[in-house]
């Protein structure tokens, strides 16, 4: 799904000039999620040419540890997720930024527990928007893609992440938001589904017609 600032007619004139490459900023929760949500796609727009900065809003730092063959050692989770992004980025060609917000983690519970004091989506959204607001405008990219209004699926961070996205789309091209930075209007925001019920659905029946356990 694409939202646009602009009517169509004016989406050229934000579009590059004179040889200079496309921009895509795609805006993302954790680290890893640039590798789970569309990383084959920003492989095929990095060989193309398109230059691509990823931002992740949090370190992750709650997440949980699912290889039972793996071992922390002396190394927090948050030492470990900022490594393997540093490599993801460097397998896919792309520029990263740290938003530097702290990590809520899943909450279980029902009713689920309170979020963490401080974590990204208990801060006020201007507060944990202002540093994406810099980064558009500093990076200036054409088009944004972010999680839609359910975060592709519930988690408190992903949500978070499309709130803030949204704002600071809008609030980039927005002269009268003061920043350091001169104003910037991204032509178009696109939404990913990264969990599609058709392609949870279909992977089911196959499990089913295969005769093993789904998912």
């Amino acid at each position: 799904m694409a939202q646009t600032n602009l009517t169509e007619s004016g989406v050229e004139r934000y579009l590059p000039a004179n040889g200079e490459p496309l921009r895509l900023l795609a805006v993302h929760a954790h680290p890893d999620d640039e590798s789970s949500k569309g990383a084959a796609s920003t492989a095929k727009y990095i060989s193309e040419g398109v230059q691509i900065m990823v931002v992740s809003c949090t370190g992750g730092e709650r997440g949980d540890i699912l290889n039972p063959g793996f071992e922390l050692g002396d190394r927090s989770i948050f030492e470990v997720r900022k490594d393997e992004m540093k490599r993801a980025a460097q397998i896919l060609g792309v520029s990263h930024r740290w938003l530097g917000f702290e990590d809520s983690g899943w909450p279980d519970g029902d009713p689920k527990p309170p979020l963490p004091k401080g974590c990204f989506a208990d801060l006020p959204l201007e507060e944990v928007s202002a540093p994406l607001v810099e980064i558009v405008r500093e990076f200036k990219p054409h088009v944004i893609t972010t999680y839609d209004e359910n975060g592709g699926y519930p988690h408190p961070h992903h949500i978070r992440t499309h709130e803030v996205s949204m704002f600071a789309w809008e609030q980039a091209a927005n002269p009268e938001y003061k920043t350091s930075q001169e104003p910037w209007t991204a032509a178009k925001l696109y939404y990913h589904h990264g969990f599609s019920k058709l392609r949870v659905q279909a992977m089911h029946d196959v499990c089913l017609e295969l005769g093993i356990d789904s998912p």
